[in-house]
């Protein structure tokens, strides 16, 4: 497309006066240099007895306000005046530049056909005055051409990242300024020529690269009326990406920590999640927490039911309001458990106080019950425990007037209450109200990863309890790992404490440990077959294995194992070449 040349002269009006209504164009000596079609409208005079004229004389003339009383007040005037009893905003604006001297623009905006002329004016300034704000605030840098590819304005921003001053670019061309080698490859050509965006990676003449978008503006005739242009400064987006990655891998890295720090933060709740099983079960424990809905816990005796029941409750809001309270309903005589449930008014049996007794569930209000042992329940209990949770309300033995209860109620069971229920005792309405949130625990030696950390707590507490120094030895934990501990967690700790108590040394070794927890070491097949030294070098082979596989590196393994890299090495080694020498033979 051809373009306007830009050899103005102090006598020729700016190349944007013809896009203006109601514009008048005055020199320094203020006669009227040029003036558009509306103005002869506005004015009701011809434009040869415009033209040429004096600009105060015009004005004095036309308006019914003394035009110079009111220029007079100040040096640029911007305001509201009467032409021929018609409202106008006037706006003076002078500029300068290297090609016009003291020239002066006067807008004259016709609001004779509005309401509120005032206020909407000042709308509409302040409209301009946030927008502009808000390009010289931005980050990125911005310039502004007309639709012939002068620069009309850039912000604070384009100066920082190009290094050029505005007074240098502002009323120059993008064609002559890429000439000149101000940058290698002007956008804002590409966009004035093709009449579309684009973006384009370039190096500014100061040696900066930046990243340069050109959006045209268009008008209703599809004519090029302004271009846009974004600039970024590519080092910073560099320097960006690179603190975006370093704090994408101290994410990594600090979120490795929480989640190893998760795995042990449940110690003050004399609970280890180092097993994936455990840690999902707090995690579920940790969502329904403060959530009224039934628990029922299910799994085999020892797995620590009873626990995760108090660890829900001690960070739940109940905490704060009322006690946790445990009643084992396998361990009461059937003929006492319902006056321990529900309690009884005075004389309500023979042998029964005069001053009556609370139940468990009027103890407990405000906060949890765990009703241990759940499938042990009887059958005629069971319907009156069925009624406590639809309608939160119990009836003592011998009361007439039910009793408003607030408790939170989980369950706890060794059993199997489905099959139960085929047999006709556990009633099936029960359990569903009873199984709203099941939580199932795994038994022990189903996570050997929380063998070792719970054997670590336990030793801990016992020494601490009984007041001595008692440690395990790396040969003697070989045989815990390697025990299926059939009475689960509870089994553990019996254990721990006998060994902390009996033990006549400071270390515990296999010889400190019970006859059946070494032989069941001797022939478990996780901890190989074949004789004692044959034994010990695949458990310790498979161990290193895991800690290497677990913690991801030799260096990491031997440090949680207390050992050298060079035995890590050694050891490996020495199994491989058994293996080979066993299969040669």
């Amino acid at each position: 497309m051809e373009r306007k040349k830009k050899n103005i002269t102090p006598m020729d009006p700016p190349p944007f006066i013809d896009s203006l209504r109601g514009a008048i164009l005055i020199d320094q000596s203020g006669k009227i240099i040029s003036c558009d079609s509306a103005v002869e409208e506005i004015l009701d005079l011809p434009q040869s007895m415009i033209e040429e004229a004096n600009f105060d004389d015009v004005m004095s003339t036309v308006t019914s306000n003394s035009w110079r009383e009111l220029k007079g007040k100040k040096e640029q005037y911007n305001g509201w005046l009467k032409v021929h009893n018609k409202n106008f905003y006037v706006e003076m604006i002078k500029f300068h530049s290297e090609h016009i001297n003291s020239i002066t623009l006067c807008i004259l905006y016709d609001s004779s056909n509005q309401k509120n002329s005032d206020n909407e004016m000042e709308v509409y300034q302040s409209m301009i005055e946030e927008m502009v704000t808000a390009i010289e605030s931005s980050y990125d840098g911005f310039f502004l051409t007309d639709g012939d590819g002068n620069i009309l304005r850039v912000n604070k921003s384009w100066e920082k990242i190009t290094g050029v001053s505005a007074r240098d670019v502002i009323g120059r061309n993008v064609f002559d300024l890429e000439k000149k080698g101000y940058f290698s490859r002007s956008v804002s050509r590409l966009a004035l020529v093709q009449k579309k965006s684009f973006t384009l990676q370039k190096k500014w003449f100061t040696g900066k690269e930046v990243l340069v978008t050109a959006s045209p503006i268009l008008d209703k005739d599809d004519n090029i009326k302004m271009i846009i242009c974004n600039v970024r400064d590519l080092g910073d987006i560099r320097r960006l990406s690179a603190q975006l990655k370093k704090s994408d891998m101290d994410y990594k890295y600090y979120q490795n920590k929480v989640n190893n720090l998760k795995k042990r933060v449940f110690e003050d709740h004399h609970i280890v999640a180092e097993s994936k099983e455990m840690i999902n079960i707090l995690e579920l424990s940790d969502r329904v927490k403060s959530i009224e809905a039934p628990i029922l816990i299910t799994g085999e005796t020892g797995v620590g039911k009873e626990v995760v029941a108090s660890y829900i409750h001690r960070n739940s809001s109940r905490s704060a309001s009322g006690p946790f309270i445990t009643i084992n309903c396998g361990a009461i005589p059937e003929n006492l458990l319902e006056s321990e449930l529900f309690g009884y008014e005075p004389g309500a049996f023979t042998g029964a106080s005069e001053k009556g007794k609370d139940g468990i569930f009027e103890s407990a209000e405000g906060g949890t019950l765990l009703l241990d042992e759940i499938g042990d329940l009887p059958l005629h209990l069971q319907v009156k425990l069925l009624r406590v949770l639809q309608e939160s309300q119990i009836m003592k033995i011998g009361g007439r007037t039910p009793i408003k209860i607030d408790v939170r109620i989980i369950s706890a069971t060794n059993r199997d209450l489905e099959k139960m229920i085929i047999d006709n005792s556990f009633r099936q309405d029960l359990y569903f109200r009873l199984n709203v949130i099941p939580i199932h625990i795994p038994p022990l030696r189903s996570r050997r990863d929380d063998i070792l950390h719970l054997t670590e707590l336990f030793f801990y507490k016992a020494n601490i309890k009984y007041k001595k120094d008692v440690s395990l030895s790396r040969d003697a934990l070989d045989y815990l790992l390697c025990y299926k501990w059939p009475g689960n967690v509870r089994e553990l700790v019996n254990i721990i404490e006998r060994l902390v108590i009996i033990t006549p040394n400071s270390s515990v070794t296999p010889e400190c440990l019970p006859n059946y927890i070494r032989e069941a070491g001797m022939t478990t097949p996780s901890c190989g077959s074949g004789n004692f030294k044959e034994k010990m070098r695949e458990f310790e082979v498979n161990l290193i294995n895991h800690s290497i596989e677990k913690y991801g590196s030799v260096g990491r393994a031997a440090k949680y194992l207390e050992i050298d890299t060079t035995t890590i090495y050694r050891k490996l080694k020495g199994a491989k070449t058994h293996r080979t020498d066993a299969k040669s033979h």
